[in-house]
């Protein structure tokens, strides 16, 4: 004598027969600190450099959104230029994860616009470079780097976040994003 198959669900049906899905959200919203980040945030909340702009800490209007646009090209390129490795997921075949095809003059003309840029941040000196590097190369999706961490609520709160700790690192990578946007 066969054994029964696998058991059937409880629950409502569609006429078809499939479970229904009525009242059950169908998308993931993520954990309570996501909702609360996207909240305060909105879609600026992914990374260091637009939590910072919808603070208000890089400035007012056009100047601040040229400073997170600049950022973002940035990080970007420095991502795509130095990051190493191939997608090695299950997709990652699949989906052309092996496969680049790269123009090799624009992406030539990427790297040196990428190294004339970091170029500047080195010049400055070490800790403008590192303050630079935290709030625009460094991939920080949740929180970080921990001065701006101490900085955002001071923002929230006051006009003023002088004396806050944290303050001469913004100031640091707000300077050399200046000279880069200028």
């Amino acid at each position: 004598m066969a054994k029964a198959g696998r058991k059937r669900k409880a629950g409502s049906r569609e006429k078809n027969g499939r479970l229904s899905r009525a009242g059950i959200d169908r998308f993931d919203k993520g954990t309570e600190h996501a909702q609360i980040m996207r909240e305060l945030y909105g879609t600026d909340c992914t990374d260091a450099i637009g939590r910072a702009y919808r603070s208000g800490l890089l400035g007012e209007g056009t100047e601040a959104k040229t400073l997170l646009d600049l950022g973002r090209a940035i990080h970007n390129a420095y991502w795509s230029t130095y990051g190493t490795g191939r997608i090695t997921c299950t997709l990652g075949e699949r989906t052309g994860g092996s496969v680049v095809s790269i123009d090799s003059v624009r992406a030539k003309k990427r790297e040196d616009w990428l190294n004339a840029c970091l170029s500047v941040s080195h010049e400055r000196g070490d800790r403008h470079r590192k303050s630079f590097y935290q709030l625009v190369i460094d991939v920080h999706p949740d929180c970080g780097p921990d001065w701006l961490d101490r900085l955002l609520p001071a923002a929230k709160h006051t006009q003023c976040i002088m004396g806050v700790d944290g303050a001469e690192e913004l100031d640091r990578a707000l300077c050399v994003l200046r000279d880069l946007a200028s």
